[in-house]
């Protein structure tokens, strides 16, 4: 099938290069000895790009055009997606554990935060008018703020 498709091959590994690379820092940063609440914040500043053009998400971009028609990179597509779905899931679910956040559907609250984030990502690096880097921050720690609700204790 990749032979038909040697741009999606080389889009693909790419892509499952630079997020092995993202993968190292989201096990180091949910390793460390930090708050719930401090390691979800670092979480979604690592998510979101770093400006307009974001070379990662300008291929993540790429990606999403090609998957409707193409039946192995929608598989791999949802491969990197569940890495970063398990993460976020396991930092929810811990936080819940230790009292840090209220009770919630994890799996499901993972699932809108990440939707969030893919959001504000994509008009970030498109340079939509109003959305630098700094305001989809703010934004998705305003959003979390509201969907995670810090256990009352």
């Amino acid at each position: 099938m990749w032979d038909r498709f040697p741009k999606d091959l080389l889009l693909l590994e790419a892509l499952r290069w630079s997020e092995a690379a993202l993968t190292q820092e989201r096990y180091a940063l949910l390793g460390r000895r930090l708050t719930a609440e401090r390691k979800l914040d670092l979480f979604l500043d690592l998510y979101l790009p770093r400006g307009p053009r974001d070379a990662r998400w300008m291929l993540w971009i790429e990606l999403w055009a090609r998957t409707p028609s193409n039946e192995s990179l929608r598989r791999a597509q949802e491969e990197m997606d569940q890495g970063w779905q398990d993460d976020l899931e396991a930092l929810l679910a811990k936080g819940v554990a230790r009292s840090r956040f209220a009770p919630m559907d994890v799996p499901a609250r993972a699932s809108e935060l990440l939707a969030l984030l893919d959001g504000l990502s994509t008009r970030v690096v498109l340079g939509q008018r109003g959305t630098d880097r700094d305001r989809a921050l703010s934004v998705a720690r305003s959003a979390t703020q509201r969907l995670i609700v810090r256990a009352e204790g």
